[in-house]
């Protein structure tokens, strides 16, 4: 049985269905491996074109001189996956190759070679800058993102990535608005809420914040006027309303709302502010996207406490 956890070179032949992994035996011909391993397919994203980058990724993935990830054994453990990054190098025709004992003549296999800690690679540049981007894996219409946790070089000068995952919603749940008196206002809501959605899918991670925000700032203002409670032009507004409500001692049982929901709301629109070009400024950082994805946890959270999703 042999496996790629120490493979220094792969080949794959297109059959078909699916194609089939090789690795040269002792004699250097390409030998089917068994069982055939998982492989996925990648594309390094930097961190400063991580949103302008993923249509390009996404037609990368499609590619068949696309790079491959291969899975080995991960000291960390879930969630965490490390792997070596196989690169393309040619596709040879007329080759020989073996499976079970049996040889073959006079196919097309495309050779791979693993990549190094060396070499003008744009993930090893940054990883040294302290700038570590992701990879995007899977395929053009499903694509999973990781980030670039750590980066070794094993004994056969190999580079071994560890990949920490980019936590994003399994799903967003069904949300249905339709109880609103003002029926302009559901359906704007439900509106932001399938872009929100979209947006979770595309990984577009500001707009989800944008589109959070909106929907926020909506239900949020909704229940104040609901409530005979008077409402602001913004989400800051109507979060000081419910503040100087939790302030009030006879108030603040009643009122309706809890510290959790303004909480959640609360943050949801100081993660929106660091979408703005001055305020990534003054913080001295961009908005980080996992950070920025884990808003949509918040929303659903929010969405499920009001009684508009569950």
């Amino acid at each position: 049985m042999m496996d790629l956890s120490g493979a220094t070179e792969l080949y794959l032949l297109d059959r078909s269905r699916v194609p089939l992994v090789l690795t040269p035996d002792s004699t250097g011909t390409p030998t089917v491996v068994y069982p055939q391993p998982v492989l996925y397919r990648a594309v390094y994203l930097s961190a400063d074109e991580f949103e302008t980058g993923m249509v390009r990724a996404r037609g990368q993935l499609a590619n068949d001189n696309c790079w491959l990830l291969v899975p080995i054994s991960c000291p960390d453990g879930p969630p965490h996956r490390s792997a070596l990054l196989f690169a393309f190098q040619q596709a040879i025709p007329g080759m020989s190759w073996r499976d079970e004992g049996q040889i073959f003549h006079g196919d097309k296999l495309l050779q791979y070679r693993p990549t190094t800690t060396q070499g003008p690679w744009t993930w090893l540049n940054e990883m040294r800058a302290g700038q570590s981007g992701y990879f995007v894996t899977g395929t053009v219409g499903d694509s999973s993102l990781w980030r670039l946790f750590r980066l070794e070089t094993d004994a056969f000068h190999r580079a071994v990535f560890t990949l920490s995952p980019v936590r994003l919603t399994a799903g967003c749940p069904h949300a249905d608005f339709s109880r609103f008196g003002d029926p302009l206002l559901a359906s704007e809501v439900t509106a932001q809420y399938r872009d929100l959605c979209a947006s979770v899918v595309a990984h577009a991670y500001r707009d989800v914040v944008t589109k959070a925000r909106n929907i926020v700032e909506g239900l949020v203002s909704a229940r104040l006027k609901a409530a005979g409670q008077p409402t602001s032009r913004d989400l800051f507004g109507d979060l000081q309303t419910i503040k100087r409500l939790f302030e009030d001692d006879k108030q603040r049982d009643t009122c309706g709302w809890t510290q959790l929901e303004y909480h959640l709301a609360h943050k949801i629109r100081l993660v929106h502010s660091q979408t703005h070009p001055t305020q990534t400024v003054k913080v001295g950082r961009a908005l980080r996207p996992e950070f920025a994805l884990s808003v949509v946890e918040d929303s659903i959270e929010l969405l499920t406490i009001w009684g508009f999703a569950g």
